[in-house]
């Protein structure tokens, strides 16, 4: 950033789409193929908001050097301030994390876990008010695994179904704005029976 507060474009970056970001503060927990493409494409399309990363040290260090993400760390405590919180893993990695959120995230955030809502139903409904679950798995072709696999390109023109877990649609909407800041398709998932 330049003394005046206007942050410096990066080399190679994009200018973003110029929309008010739905989020601030995004900590997404998992930095393979497909959290570390939502990581580009956020850095891309909200430039001003701050991508943190959560995943073992080796992964923030090569989401950093890819320019992936402005910060991260292998605690979930470096989500605190994150008013959302995206779950990338696989369902057991996911299924581990949501537990932590309560005590990790400090105010009110979105939890966007990367994944069906019906495994993870009862793990959200758990979790305080506060802390309000969305999901759904995006169809992204993924060809390989860790962040080298990652492309800001991963979710363009592809369908992304979203719904809430346990109410609160309002939360629904602003994934779907970010949805669509990363190029994707976003659609009202099928309620499951949870």
């Amino acid at each position: 950033m330049t003394s005046s507060g206007r942050r410096l474009p990066v080399l190679g970056g994009a200018q973003g789409s110029g929309a008010a970001p739905s989020f601030q503060r995004i900590a997404i927990v998992g930095l393979g193929a497909v959290g570390g493409s939502l990581a580009m494409a956020l850095r891309e399309a909200w430039p001003a908001s701050l991508v943190i990363g959560v995943d073992t040290h080796e992964a923030v260090e090569a989401a950093i050097r890819l320019h992936a993400i402005d910060v991260g760390a292998a605690d979930l405590v470096v989500a605190g301030d994150a008013d959302l919180v995206v779950l990338a893993g696989g369902l057991a990695e996911n299924l581990g994390v949501l537990p932590f959120l309560a005590d990790a995230i400090a105010g009110e955030a979105v939890v966007l876990v990367m994944g069906p809502a019906a495994p993870i139903a009862p793990a959200a409904k758990a979790l305080p008010e506060r802390l309000v679950v969305v999901a759904g798995p995006p169809a992204a072709d993924v060809r390989g695994r860790g962040i080298h696999a990652a492309s800001a390109a991963l979710f363009r023109d592809r369908a992304w179904p979203v719904e809430a877990v346990g109410g609160q649609p309002g939360a629904v909407s602003r994934v779907q704005d970010l949805v669509r800041a990363v190029g994707g398709v976003p659609s009202a998932a099928e309620p499951d029976a949870v």
